[in-house]
């Protein structure tokens, strides 16, 4: 359970203009399995010469999703994505993807080759603060809607936190501080098992079931032969040219380290983020 008191200061402070040099947070406790959602991996199932060849793939949100999924669908098919609808690259289930992906994975970990993409944890919770849930930028306004109240409310927060879209567009918004807030006392309740996929921390998803040196490749989307360790899991061979994934959606390393948080932001930010440094250690480098 949260600490009330702890809860009302930390409450106090959202708006404060000045925050200390140095901020001591209480130690999180560790996550509630039974508040966990079901993470989700692809089983591919592809023709290579007269042989079917299976693999398994697996990629958080925030993760470069959408330039895996083209670059796979390329790999897959010899041609790029064509659509610009629902149902998007990502569904591997969807019938655009011809059968070729299923959700049933863990039955097949270990008996086939498999590849993981992780990112770094605070580029990702501050990626998908601008993309979903942000005042301004390039906001998916559709989820930000739903994102905001959910966020919230997992956090037992009162909307009055939330702010008004600085474009005018509906729905509520919220800033660095209230999000970073939000996803700490998520944490210190141990529910982050339950935040939605953007938010969700690496390590309860494709690495819940299945340990990270149990996979066949694990990558970053930034890796200069992620695209060809991605052929080689998939068709067992590699051409070994551009080997580097386009990264479609992928936000600029510029624009990710340009934000200065406050010192009690940055706190949350590191006691949210710590667990995945721990986890994945040299494969984020």
């Amino acid at each position: 359970m949260v600490d009330l008191p702890f809860v009302s200061y930390f409450n106090s402070r959202v708006n404060e203009s000045f925050a200390p040099a140095e901020v001591i947070l209480p130690l999180l406790p560790r996550f509630n399995s039974s508040a966990l959602t079901e993470p989700t991996a692809w089983t591919l199932n592809v023709l290579n010469g007269t042989e079917e060849r299976k693999s398994i793939v697996c990629y958080c949100a925030k993760c470069g999703s959408t330039s895996i999924s083209n670059e796979l669908y390329e790999i897959v098919f010899g041609k790029t994505w064509p659509y610009t609808d629902k149902p998007f690259v990502q569904d591997l289930n969807s019938k655009r993807w011809k059968g070729l992906g299923k959700k049933d994975w863990k039955r097949d970990f270990g008996k086939t080759p498999s590849f993981a993409v992780i990112r770094d944890p605070k580029e990702r919770i501050m990626s998908a603060f601008r993309s979903k849930v942000g005042c301004q930028g390039s906001v998916d306004i559709s989820d930000r809607s739903r994102m905001v109240p959910k966020l919230l409310r997992l956090a037992r927060l009162p909307t009055k936190f939330a702010s008004n879209p600085l474009d005018g567009s509906f729905g509520l918004c919220l800033n660095e501080t209230v999000y970073l807030q939000a996803l700490f006392m998520i944490h210190m309740q141990a529910l982050q098992g339950k935040l939605n996929i953007h938010f969700l921390p690496q390590h309860l998803y494709c690495f819940r079931h299945a340990p990270l040196s149990n996979w066949t490749v694990v990558t970053t989307v930034e890796s200069p032969k992620a695209r060809c360790d991605l052929e080689l899991v998939v068709l067992g061979k590699s051409a070994g040219k551009n080997c580097s994934l386009i990264k479609t959606h992928v936000t600029s390393k510029k624009a990710r380290t340009s934000e200065a948080l406050s010192a009690i932001d940055e706190a949350r930010l590191d006691a949210i983020t710590r667990k995945e440094y721990q986890f994945f250690g040299s494969y984020l480098n």
